[in-house]
């Protein structure tokens, strides 16, 4: 170490007694997290966290302009307090598995990798990505993380990605059409409540829509996405312990006849398919009812902004009366890639990326929900119905196995057959459970 590189680490030692002091700051964070991951003191890692000629990879998904301005800002940010210069990578969701997959096979994949949530196992299970219990054992952040969201980047017992913002899945409203039917306050809470509101809504009750129910039916697994809801709120699951599929058990059985009543009362029309872009059935006034995200309300935003202020979210239902609220969330991680040639260094910045600052950031420029209990008050919440945030304290995650990408594709055709009543729901699930174990050779 020279004089000079001496006379920085000091420096950098009181600035990080000093921010201690004050509390945990970005760049207390910063330092700090790389010798708790390291096992070592900050003091031993110093030197080689400054070093000016190191470099660094990230791959991010889906941003758009502002959020890759905020992310090149960032990144200078990283580079000045710890001396990692970080080659920005991007991709569109639509092909980043592939290609995720292939720089997997390759060894190019970059240092730390952004992945969707039923990437995380496919991917970690084929080698992509580090584990990293060791950087996350006694790490002082680790405890602001919604636990379910946490487990949702571990797989085969270890950990191998950290949530940066979630997809959390509510029951959704349009409050000026419940008005038309009296209904201005209380939001239903339970599977009952919400079909008799259906049932008022419907105009063979001599309410004012044909449809009041919209199942997110759309080209992609929003179907599935329903179901799934409706399964965990009946108190189901995909799988047993031994990784048998479950979904025709009394209770996947019963949020699949729950689902299908909509459609077989006449409270939902199977045919109304949300094609992915301009306005969803709700925002247009076609139903008052769904279950889905933020999306919701950002869709009115950018397609019809009269109505943005009527869409509100409620809690997520439980099945019965007096149950407890359940819901899923779909959850976006980053992860070290598993050919880094400095795996602390990639945790540097891996733990820069979910700090607190950033992963407000990333919350809100890629249209989510905070993955961290201390930004329940972020002030970009403060636009977002207040439902929405209220509802991640409820929020599950699908199940953890390579083959989901696969599974939801099948649960998600199933449900089309199930609507439109070709099978009962037992046929439907007892067929989707072979179908299943054949995937995962259970």
């Amino acid at each position: 170490m020279s004089a000079s590189d001496g006379m920085k680490f000091i420096q950098s030692w009181e600035d990080l007694v000093a921010d201690k002091l004050q509390g945990i700051r970005r760049r207390a964070v910063l330092k700090s997290s790389f010798g708790i991951a390291a096992g070592l003191t900050v003091a031993l890692k110093a030197p080689a966290i400054r070093a000016q000629d190191k470099s660094l990879s990230l791959m991010i998904l889906g941003p758009d302009q502002k959020a890759v301005a905020w992310m090149k800002s960032a990144l200078d940010e990283f580079k000045s307090e710890s001396g990692y210069a970080v080659e920005l990578r991007q991709s569109d969701w639509g092909s980043a598995f592939q290609k995720l997959l292939t720089a997997t096979a390759s060894g190019t994949l970059a240092d730390v990798c952004m992945m969707g949530q039923v990437m995380t196992p496919a991917l970690a299970s084929k080698g992509a990505f580090l584990p990293i219990d060791s950087y996350l054992q006694g790490w002082a952040e680790i405890d602001q993380f919604y636990v379910p969201m946490l487990k949702d980047g571990a797989f085969g017992g270890k950990s191998y990605a950290l949530p940066v913002y979630a997809d959390v899945r509510t029951a959704i409203y349009r409050s000026d059409i419940l008005e038309k039917v009296g209904v201005s306050a209380a939001l239903p809470t339970n599977w009952d409540d919400f079909k008799a509101l259906a049932g008022k809504l419907s105009k063979k009750n001599g309410g004012p829509l044909d449809a009041p129910f919209f199942a997110n039916q759309d080209k992609s697994v929003g179907l599935m996405q329903t179901y799934s809801q409706m399964l965990v709120q009946a108190g189901g699951s995909y799988f047993d312990a031994k990784g048998k599929s479950i979904l025709s058990s009394e209770s996947g059985l019963a949020a699949l006849q729950y689902l299908v009543s909509f459609f077989a009362e006449g409270l939902a029309n199977p045919n109304i398919v949300y094609q992915g872009t301009g306005p969803t059935p709700l925002v247009q006034g076609l139903a008052a009812m769904t279950y889905n995200s933020v999306v919701e309300p950002r869709n009115a935003h950018a397609n019809n902004p009269g109505v943005e202020k009527f869409v509100v979210a409620g809690l997520p239902l439980s099945a019965k009366p007096g149950g407890t609220p359940a819901t899923l969330a779909w959850i976006n991680k980053l992860g070290i890639g598993a050919n880094t040639k400095d795996p602390d260094g990639a945790w540097q910045l891996l733990s820069f990326l979910t700090s607190k600052d950033s992963s407000e950031k990333f919350a809100e420029l890629w249209g989510g929900l905070p993955a961290r209990k201390d930004l329940k008050d972020a002030s970009f919440l403060a636009s977002i119905n207040k439902g929405f945030v209220d509802a991640t304290q409820y929020a599950g995650a699908l199940p953890i196995t390579p083959n989901l990408l696969q599974i939801q594709k099948e649960v998600n055709i199933a449900m089309q057959s199930a609507i439109r009543q070709v099978q009962s729901p037992a046929d439907v699930l007892a067929a989707l459970d072979r179908k299943i174990d054949e995937i995962t050779r259970a």
